[in-house]
């Protein structure tokens, strides 16, 4: 069974802890807060009241080589920064880390965590996208000017398939899934064959400014 380190029970490590104890991971948080031990006592597989920057204590309650770690310590950088040593003493090789600011993400990252989490930012952008165009439904970022969208099929697509449309060729974007808002089913591998639907959105995959160049011409073109 995979065991994942938890560093942090505020609501961003709490919710981190619920969704893998959810999906039958063992998980060990460890919170200098004993009431947010106890609060989240049921989700966890053992919660500790401790110092995540104490390499004895990490030790001693079975982090040496977890699968993972997520560190969420808020604004307290040096916590973080001591606490990924800590974790890396101890083997843990994939350690993921919530930061406040751009400064701390670069901190962190010269330590070669292997992924500072700006909730903030992120919870900004895909809310600007989902707002700015009708069209997008939702919006994960991926590389810098890359994304993965979920969009309605434009009126110019619809009646066609994917096959015939050549996004991948044409405009440098690819439907990678397709989700049926009506039957509630997603098709991870879409037939290129299958004309698409108007119940149906796409998630696609590929450039910013590219995605919303196509929506827009399409849109035009219908």
């Amino acid at each position: 069974m995979k065991r994942f380190v938890v560093v942090g029970l505020g609501h961003f490590g709490s919710w981190a802890a619920q969704a893998l104890f959810a999906q039958g991971y063992e998980v060990i948080a460890v919170e200098t807060d004993p009431d947010l031990v106890d609060r989240h006592a049921r989700h966890l597989t053992r919660g500790v009241v401790g110092d995540a920057t104490d390499r004895e204590l990490l030790q001693e309650v079975g982090a040496s080589g977890a699968d993972a770690a997520i560190i969420s310590t808020g604004e307290n950088l040096a916590v973080s920064v001591l606490a990924t040593l800590a974790l890396k003493d101890l083997g843990v090789t994939e350690i993921r880390v919530k930061v406040g600011s751009r400064d701390a993400a670069r901190v962190l990252e010269a330590l070669g965590v292997s992924e500072t989490i700006f909730p903030e930012r992120e919870a900004a952008y895909r809310l600007a996208h989902r707002i700015a165009s009708k069209a997008v439904f939702d919006y994960l970022p991926l590389a810098q000017g890359y994304s993965i969208q979920q969009v309605a099929i434009p009126d110019a697509w619809l009646g066609k398939s994917l096959r015939e449309l050549q996004l991948p060729r044409r405009h440098g974007i690819n439907v990678v899934a397709l989700f049926d808002v009506l039957s509630e089913t997603l098709t991870p591998v879409p037939d290129p064959d299958r004309p698409l639907r108007e119940s149906d959105l796409a998630l696609v995959v590929g450039r910013d400014d590219t995605i919303a160049e196509v929506l827009t011409q399409s849109r035009r073109q219908a």
